[in-house]
């Protein structure tokens, strides 16, 4: 099992969608930020040319009132033409600077505030000559305010929020869009994947997707794990074959000496649980070496393929054989079997074996075997010792040459 993925790691998707909501904002407020830019400077143009021209129309109104000095008329003069709201304030002063007529636009509202904050965004003032003939008589100099440029900001402050949101709203669309497309079957490889490595399922596939380059990843990963596949099914099959040539007899197909010893611990346990008994029995051929030394090892194999056969044939349900090695075989008679029942069975084994055995020669020979038996727990509850007293009641059994012995 691998170990659990840093919770703090950022998935594919979380990443992609963060570079991408990165490079719609900072697109958004290039844009932004270039618009409002451009669209200052070409409104303060425009507003320092209309100021010019307001200076110019107050110095020919103001003109007559100043050389009749009715400074009243000349205010109201100045009311008419600064009615723009992008005129501040008005000062019409005479050749040596003294003051003659002022006029202010009255404060108010936002724009106003802003109108008075707005020094640096205000137009810069424009100078008119109010001339009697050849003579100049007074200067006007009009003074705008920021309130177009501050009713613009706002307007384009708006309208870059309004953008922001949508592209928000936009980058959520683009990061499902792309949780479907990319990286949810990018997640599904790695589900495979892992699926694989870690629980051996090498039959999942990863299911096609609209991406043609994560298709093609996915079908180069599942002909991948066809390969697999065939490899893991051979690889189990020799390893199958590996344990029956490990635990078989090659020659009889009876358990070898190592799944004697392999089974045995298991079916004492089982009896210690249920309380119940089995009995291990040792058996040897007689006279085998005699019949391999004038008959040959071909007659020997044949005669031991014929006593393993007899030896199934006289077996119970969850009986076991097993050939130990040359001549000698054993048996575990199991679940809750008695004396009298080992009895009788090691009675039919060499009732059995009194049929003769053709050899490949065309000769027959009849065997006799040599069988003793110990019962668990009864004569020993210690593995190495019950299968001393087996052994020991087989070779008690050859030297009196009765057949059997326990």
């Amino acid at each position: 099992m691998t170990a659990p993925s840093d919770p703090a790691m950022p998935t594919l998707r979380t990443v992609l969608a963060r570079v991408h909501m990165r490079l719609i904002l900072f697109a958004v407020l290039m844009a932004g930020a270039t618009l409002l830019i451009t669209g200052v400077v070409v409104i303060r143009g425009y507003a320092e040319r209309n100021l010019s021209l307001i200076a110019q129309t107050v110095a020919y109104t103001v003109e007559p009132a100043l050389v009749f000095d009715d400074m009243q008329a000349a205010r109201d003069g100045i009311a008419t033409v600064a009615a723009s709201e992008s005129v501040r304030a008005v000062e019409v002063r005479d050749v040596r600077g003294r003051l003659l007529v002022d006029w202010r636009r009255p404060d108010g509202g936002m724009m106003a505030a802003i109108a008075r904050g707005g020094g640096l965004l205000a137009p810069s003032p424009a100078l008119a000559t109010i001339r009697r003939g050849q003579d100049v008589i007074a200067h006007v100099r009009v003074s705008g305010d920021a309130g177009g440029l501050g009713r613009y900001i706002l307007a384009a402050l708006l309208a870059g929020l309004t953008c922001l949101i949508l592209t928000v709203l936009a980058t959520q669309m683009l990061a499902r869009r792309l949780q479907q497309d990319v990286t949810a079957p990018l997640a599904r490889i790695a589900e495979v994947a892992h699926a694989v490595r870690a629980d051996r399922q090498f039959d999942r596939r990863v299911p096609p997707s609209d991406i043609l380059e994560i298709d093609r990843l996915g079908r180069d990963f599942n002909a991948l794990l066809d390969e697999l596949d065939d490899w893991h099914a051979g690889l189990l099959s020799e390893n199958r074959m590996l344990e029956k040539q490990a635990t078989r007899d090659a020659l009889t197909g009876l358990g070898n000496r190592v799944m004697f010893e392999q089974v045995l611990p298991g079916i004492m346990a089982r009896a210690d649980a249920d309380g119940g008994a089995f009995a291990a029995v040792y058996i040897d051929v007689n006279r085998f070496k005699q019949v391999n030394d004038r008959h040959g090892h071909d007659a020997g194999d044949a005669m031991l393929i014929v006593i393993a056969a007899r030896l199934r044939a006289v077996l119970r349900p969850g009986d076991q054989a097993f050939r130990l090695g040359g001549d000698e075989f054993a048996l575990i008679l199991a679940p809750d079997i008695k004396r009298e029942d080992v009895a009788i069975l090691t009675h039919r084994l060499l009732a059995g074996m009194e049929q003769p055995i053709m050899l490949p020669s065309g000769e027959s020979i009849v065997v006799s075997l040599s069988v003793g038996s110990a019962l668990y727990p009864d004569d020993s509850a210690d593995a190495r010792d019950l299968l001393r007293h087996a052994d020991a009641a087989m070779y008690a059994a050859k030297a009196s040459r009765t057949g059997t012995h326990d």
